[in-house]
């Protein structure tokens, strides 16, 4: 499933030579580079360009795990704040998001 299918803002994605390329409905861009991909783990590494925050080494971990012939799904993300002193302010405008777009995704995959 293609994540403008489930992450807010999200309008179009396309592939690109090392990943994907995300447009949003304020007009940015981002670049997403799959670092790592595993189908038998079902998990992926990437790294993000692009984003609308002000942050640099914007990396990930998605990873789907078995739990009992249940899904769990494993997201790690993390970034650095050009600005050191907005660390705090950053970490706590993007902790809010994680578990809305999960539900987002739950939610496309129990009505699919």
């Amino acid at each position: 499933m293609s994540v403008d299918q489930w992450i807010p803002g999200v309008v179009a994605v396309s592939r690109t030579s090392t990943g994907r390329l995300g447009s949003f409905d304020d007009g940015h861009t981002q670049d997403e580079e799959i670092l790592d991909y595993s189908p038998q783990t079902r998990s992926y590494r990437y790294r993000i360009e692009g984003a609308p925050l002000p942050v640099t080494d914007n990396t990930g971990t998605f990873a789907v795990e078995d739990v009992e012939g249940r899904a769990r799904v494993i997201w790690r993300s993390s970034f650095t704040a050009l600005d050191p002193a907005m660390e705090s302010q950053l970490a706590q405008m993007w902790e809010p998001y994680l578990p809305l777009v999960l539900i987002n995704l739950k939610k496309l995959i129990e009505n699919t």
